[in-house]
């Protein structure tokens, strides 16, 4: 792929929506020679086509916030595109956690079930969450707040 070629492909990548440097690297890798790849994208920062790092990695952080993603997640995602991580706060982590959870489980859904099945219950929480991003401590609060881990989750017939 020679250089009009490949800003033409720039163009078409963030015409779509915004790209890292290192995403448009990776994309144009598999065309075109490192020297065509760096004119590009050069000539794309010249003519303003690329964001800033801090305005895309605010962008992407917000969007995977709105979404309930935990700051791991995020932090994870902005690494792969080649942005800088940000910082979460333990207040609103847990709050995004807990409205998760509670949309998809409430303490209604452990009456009833003995120990062992509240357990399963309990994991799947664990993990649902863990995929998400979110932190141990930011799940183990929301399992001893929401669903009170440790105490008897099934009914009392003793």
């Amino acid at each position: 792929m020679n250089l009009q070629d490949a800003k033409k492909k720039i163009m078409d990548y963030v015409a779509r929506r915004d790209h890292s440097e290192k995403e448009l690297r990776k994309k144009l890798a598999t065309r075109c020679e490192p020297d065509v790849i760096n004119a590009a994208i050069t000539w794309a920062q010249e003519q303003n086509w690329l964001a800033a790092p801090e305005v895309l990695t605010e962008r992407m952080a917000g969007q995977l916030h709105r979404r309930g993603h935990g700051i791991r997640r995020i932090n994870q995602k902005l690494k792969e595109k080649g942005l800088h991580s940000v910082s979460g706060n333990s207040d609103d982590e847990l709050e995004k956690a807990k409205r998760l959870v509670l949309n998809k489980w409430s303490s209604e859904n452990f009456r009833g079930l003995d120990f062992k099945e509240s357990q399963k219950l309990k994991a799947k929480i664990m993990r649902f969450l863990m995929t998400r991003g979110y932190e141990s401590h930011i799940i183990n609060q929301i399992l001893k707040t929401e669903f009170k881990i440790g105490a008897p989750a099934h009914d009392e017939e003793f």
